[in-house]
């Protein structure tokens, strides 16, 4: 098994979304269900996949609701398992960020979120206060970065997520 590359990263340019989810620092109780598939390809040769970024030329930019908000740097994390970067420091979302970084993808795009709809996100939280924090203080900052028609699904997607 080979790790895939790691990019450079920033605090305002980080390793996110499912890559995001399954990494976390030693006092956290979510994380790592499929860390081995996140991060490492079999075969003979080196792994040709690289982890994706969100913010400043990422898949996504949440930066402007979020700023750096829950965007922590895990070389450590990352080292202790043989996964080096080239060079420098990692900076990767915490949960809340990545499951944020999940639904711009879809909002973007006027599209009501799939991937973080609600049975997902109460897959990756673990409770109330959980889903509550993530919803105050990072789903909602989002609905500042979309557009009168995006801003409509949001209302009607966000009114759906909840502890289950």
């Amino acid at each position: 098994m080979h790790p895939i590359a790691i990019p450079q990263t920033s605090p305002d340019r980080y390793i996110s979304f499912k890559h995001a989810l399954n990494l976390r620092l030693p006092d956290e109780d979510t994380g790592e269900w499929h860390f081995l598939s996140a991060f490492f390809d079999e075969g003979e040769f080196t792994s040709s996949r690289s982890a994706p970024v969100a913010g400043a030329g990422g898949l996504v930019d949440t930066t402007p609701s979020l700023s750096d908000r829950g965007v922590r740097e895990m070389s450590s994390i990352l080292a202790a398992q043989e996964i080096l970067p080239d060079d420098g420091p990692v900076y990767v979302a915490n949960h809340y960020r990545a499951i944020a970084d999940l639904s711009m993808l879809e909002l973007k795009d006027c599209k009501v979120p799939t991937i973080a709809n609600n049975r997902a996100i109460n897959a990756w939280l673990d409770t109330e206060e959980q889903v509550n924090q993530l919803v105050t203080e990072y789903l909602i900052p989002l609905r500042s970065q979309l557009k009168k028609t995006n801003r409509q699904v949001f209302d009607q997607w966000i009114a759906t997520v909840r502890y289950e």
